[in-house]
């Protein structure tokens, strides 16, 4: 079983490129990353790994607004375009696996070709129906995703445009879930196909990776099999906190994926204050005599 990973690399550029590593060792990787420099950077660094393929198609991706799943979306193109696979899974450089690669497959094998992922409300809810209706004007600027205070406002400002007639005319239902899934070739073929659907439809839209592809499914590839199952947390991801040393992160790589050994440049300012810690314990410990 082959994987193809659709990473993107949000805030922690190094990180991202240690994960993409790890992971291209036997699987492959589509990486999109929101910063130019460290995207040349890794198109330096993997211009001979033929399991890696650096996305230049979209240039930043977000928490809550439409540019994750757009750029979701084209690197689902990409990896057609590029890769033979089974499975392709959406993640981030948080949201990393915790098993050994042998036992994540041993996990996904029984459900192939079920597409994996969750639907857990739809907007015949009224609540979830006046979400998805409202434009968020605020979703396209980069305080979106790093202010609660801002996504306060135009939440309350959405309210206003609803209530004066500005929203979405939508003919089709939405379907909501978490923002992860794993999903077959052939659903991925057909996604990159159509992600023209989310740009047209989802533009200044509230969290559309809880909906854009769990929709997309219904609208064109309900053939293909799914199973309600979230692969973050009930399989073999978990989103781990973004404040994690080098070490751990690596660690948690190694253990993953035997063949990826970490740089020494990259684990090595944790060593380096490690040892000043012991070296300030020792001299604390000759104070005190």
């Amino acid at each position: 079983m082959k994987i193809c990973y659709l990473l993107q690399g949000r805030d922690d550029f190094e990180k991202t490129l240690q994960l993409a590593d790890a992971l291209g060792k036997e699987d492959y990787v589509v990486l999109g990353i929101n910063d130019n420099s460290w995207r040349d950077e890794a198109t330096f660094a993997f211009a001979r790994n033929p399991n890696v393929r650096v996305s230049t198609t979209t240039n930043f991706a977000s928490l809550g607004d439409l540019s994750s799943v757009r750029s979701w979306l084209y690197q689902m193109k990409e990896a057609v375009d590029n890769f033979e696979f089974d499975y392709c899974v959406n993640i981030t450089e948080f949201t990393i696996p915790v098993l050994p690669r042998q036992e994540m497959l041993d996990k996904l094998e029984p459900h192939l070709p079920n597409n994996l992922f969750t639907i857990t409300g739809d907007s015949n809810d009224p609540t979830i129906k006046a979400t998805v209706e409202r434009y968020y004007t605020g979703t396209n600027a980069m305080q979106f995703a790093a202010s609660e205070g801002y996504r306060k406002r135009h939440f309350f400002l959405s309210k206003i445009w609803g209530a004066v007639g500005v929203k979405r005319k939508l003919d089709f239902t939405v379907y909501v879930g978490d923002p992860w899934y794993c999903l077959n070739y052939e659903t991925a073929k057909i996604f990159g196909e159509q992600f023209a659907f989310a740009s047209k439809h989802f533009l200044l839209a509230w969290f559309p990776e809880t909906y854009v592809v769990q929709t997309m499914w219904n609208q064109f590839a309900f053939q293909q099999p799914r199973i309600d199952l979230c692969v973050v947390d009930q399989i073999m991801f978990k989103t781990i906190d973004s404040t994690i040393e080098r070490v751990d992160y690596a660690q948690l790589l190694s253990t993953y994926q035997p063949l990826y050994k970490p740089p020494y440049e990259f684990i090595a300012e944790e060593i380096i204050e490690e040892r000043k810690t012991l070296v300030d314990q020792l001299i604390e410990r000759m104070k005190k005599k």
